[in-house]
């Protein structure tokens, strides 16, 4: 099976929906190292308070 970050990280519960073609293609071209650096980061932030989950943005931190 063929490594798809959009995948990897919709499956994290990560959503990209907002996200335009330019934002997507980059998100293609991560690593899996870095796409598993994403969603620990993102799981981190949602075990925290709403204050740090008010930040996530488009399911990315900006």
């Amino acid at each position: 099976m063929t490594f798809d970050p959009l995948d990897e990280l919709a499956r994290a519960g990560i959503d990209l929906t907002l996200a335009g073609p330019e934002q997507r293609e980059i998100v293609r071209s991560l690593s899996e190292a870095e796409v598993a650096l994403l969603v620990s980061i993102h799981g981190q932030l949602r075990e925290g308070s709403p204050e740090v989950e008010a930040h996530i943005v488009g399911g990315l931190l900006f």
